[in-house]
């Protein structure tokens, strides 16, 4: 019976250390996907800058061309 009562500690002992595998690896997850999380948030707000300054750019473009249609090449 001491045999059995050993096997179930070592048992036990081997599942606690997997658990702790386990929930140390999940995490590590969580750092991971907020990082992804972070970095997706920083190029979307990226993505809307460069957006607006191509936008700009385009109207004053436009702009630029209206000016120089008023002149007149001889």
């Amino acid at each position: 019976m001491t045999g059995s009562i050993n096997e179930v500690i070592q048992s036990t002992q081997v599942m606690n250390s997997s658990i702790e595998s386990i929930a140390s690896v999940s995490e590590e997850s969580a750092a991971g996907i907020e990082e992804v999380s972070a970095t997706s948030q920083q190029s979307s707000a990226s993505m809307e800058e460069v957006n607006r300054s191509a936008r700009s750019l385009k109207e004053e473009a436009v702009q630029l061309n209206d000016l120089l249609k008023q002149f007149k090449l001889a």
